[in-house]
């Protein structure tokens, strides 16, 4: 693909990314294809049907939060660390999208995406049960399902800035929920 085809497409999916998460639902695409700055034609070139669009977009938001999450187990951060920024970053990359396009896609089966976002949750949580921060009973699915509702905005219209912002703020809160309890021997008998 020429390179100013693979710019176009990329902003095309893009905006598709920013009007989902905008509107909460599927935007129309001539909506797209102008927040994109391309004609409706290029749109269609890359996409001739709503499935084709549907199922890049997703992929693109799934390749996009994966190879992120990746970039953060190879850094040598700690267990809470990287569980809390593979979540940031999930909600930064429009993970939310993935939830709410989900039922309008025929066969979301990407099992290439499957095998990468399997092998990060088992390297998140070894490294979160390695430095013992987090509970011990942490599970894939609970990042996995952490990342889709802190990613999926609100829908009582807040500007998108303000939504992420809160999402990042509620993200936050949620991973220091996380912690593993202390031990009650650490605080002394407390009896005299």
């Amino acid at each position: 693909m020429r390179s100013d085809a693979r710019r176009n497409r990329e902003r095309v999916l893009a905006s598709a990314v920013g009007l989902i998460l905008e509107t909460g639902r599927e935007p129309a695409r001539d909506a797209i294809a102008e927040a994109a700055g391309v004609g409706i034609g290029t749109l269609y070139r890359h996409f001739p049907d709503r499935q084709s669009l549907l199922h890049a977009v997703a992929r693109h938001v799934l390749e996009g939060a994966i190879s992120a999450g990746e970039s953060i187990v190879d850094s040598d951060v700690g267990g809470e660390e990287a569980v809390r920024c593979y979540l940031h970053s999930a909600i930064d990359h429009g993970i939310g999208v993935v939830n709410m396009i989900h039922p309008l896609l025929d066969d979301p089966d990407w099992p290439d995406l499957q095998v990468r976002a399997e092998k990060l949750m088992r390297t998140l949580l070894e490294r979160v049960r390695r430095d013992g921060q987090l509970r011990s009973d942490l599970a894939a699915e609970d990042i996995v399902f952490a990342s889709v509702r802190f990613g999926r905005p609100l829908a009582i219209g807040l500007p998108e800035a303000r939504d992420r912002e809160v999402a990042h703020r509620q993200l936050d809160s949620y991973v220091d929920g996380l912690r593993a309890p202390r031990s009650t021997a650490e605080g002394g008998s407390g009896g005299g």
